[in-house]
């Protein structure tokens, strides 16, 4: 059994952080930067007062051994920390002073949220004052109750500000929707009234852009290279949505007329993966596959999400953005299939109604036919979408909800 040496340093003290709102991800660490203050040692009052900061490019921390964000852990214990040398096998032992770090948001006005001493305790208001009594000689159910009510007041701070911003940017969008009629703020792309053909009704380049079909070509090999078993057994893994694997198993033999289909098909399905999106994979940090193209996965984001706040990086996709995304769909669809779609496996794909599938293909100017088909099930309903010459554009703005009072 090895010997272990002990010495006590008693001048030296090792600081310890200690993070209310969690535990520290090592990946973090290297971008966590710290900051240790002392009171000036020349003042009484301020000599034994210190404070330990921490930031990162999102947060601040604050920790004082002072006040009430003081920690309350070294009041009644001492702590000391141990450091072993393995190759001497002798251990140092010094004191540790311990700070608990709290949060503060890099986005709340530091007008609102200063920390720093005041120049005398006469400038503090009488909340302050009642909370520092309570820190330093209130029972412990006071204490927790100040320690929680300091928390909630910075992340109420915070949320208000994040709705705030939200709330701002919505009722401006909303009326830009009313006053403009620029195809931006429209769910419906460009129509070119004077066509003279359905192929001339949308512009492809619109739906996807020269750039995305550029790199969504270099990443179309999968599906140029689809063999029917490859598409069978994708249909059994549910791989793929219904309308993709009905494209590919008519895919043309030409290899220049392939290669155009594959693109289209595969950047159908980047449509369709994003409109399928929960809100909470939308909200993380890469909401789109890393293997797609990164223009493609840039300007879907950019296109047919919005970030929550401006300084935010967590996405939303508005109801408004939705729709569009369904019509931009609906176009390659109907382009893909020579502007005659029957909609059961692309209603099945996007989780659709009979009613709002049928009126997002109005507001294109389709004009829709039910048939009825005998199977060995029975009968069957199967609606088919056309676009025709001339355009039925009665539908293409939605009535406004009534809502009751």
């Amino acid at each position: 059994m090895s010997k272990v040496t002990l010495s006590y340093e008693k001048e030296e003290k090792a600081i310890l952080a200690h993070f209310t709102n969690g535990t520290i991800d090592e990946k973090c660490t290297k971008r966590l930067h710290f900051g240790y203050f002392k009171g000036d040692q020349n003042d009484k009052k301020l000599k034994d007062r210190k404070m330990l900061v921490a930031e990162t490019n999102e947060m601040s921390y604050v920790g004082q051994n002072y006040g009430p964000l003081a920690s309350t852990m070294q009041r009644n214990c001492k702590y000391y920390v141990g450091v072993l040398d393995k190759t001497t096998g002798k251990m140092k032992i010094c004191d540790a002073e311990i700070y608990q770090m709290h949060p503060k948001p890099s986005d709340i006005d530091d007008e609102a949220e200063t920390i720093s001493l005041p120049s005398s305790i006469t400038e503090k208001t009488f909340v302050e004052k009642n909370d520092m009594l309570t820190s330093a000689f209130g029972s412990k159910k006071k204490q927790r109750a100040l320690e929680s009510r300091l928390k909630n007041q910075i992340k109420g701070k915070a949320l208000d500000k994040a709705m705030s911003s939200v709330l701002s940017q919505a009722s401006s969008v909303e009326a830009v929707e009313e006053t403009d009629a620029n195809t931006e703020y429209s769910i419906v792309p460009p129509i070119n009234e004077g066509a003279t053909t359905p192929r001339e009704v949308y512009d492809m380049n619109y739906i996807i852009h020269p750039n995305e079909w550029a790199a969504t070509s270099e990443a179309s090999g999968t599906f140029f290279d689809a063999t029917v078993d490859d598409i069978q057994e994708w249909r059994k893994e549910n791989k793929y949505p219904k309308q993709i694997l009905s494209l590919l198993s008519r895919m043309p033999k030409s290899e220049e007329r392939r290669t155009e289909q594959a693109t289209y098909i595969t950047y159908l399905y980047y449509l369709i993966y994003l409109h399928n999106l929960k809100p909470s994979h939308l909200r993380g940090r890469d909401p789109l596959p890393l293997e797609w193209p990164d223009k493609v996965r840039f300007h879907l984001l950019r296109r047919f999400t919005q970030l929550i706040s401006e300084n935010s990086k967590q996405r939303v996709m508005p109801a408004r953005l939705k729709d569009k995304l369904v019509s931009h769909i609906l176009v390659l669809c109907l382009f893909l299939e020579e502007f005659s779609l029957e909609l059961t496996n692309l209603q099945t794909d996007l989780n659709k109604t009979n009613e709002k599938i049928t009126k997002h293909c109005q507001m294109l100017g389709c004009t829709m036919k039910v048939k009825k088909l005998n199977t060995d099930e029975g009968g069957a309903v199967v609606r088919w979408a056309t676009l025709s010459l001339p355009l039925n554009l009665s539908a293409q703005q939605p009535a406004k909800r009534k809502h009751k009072r």
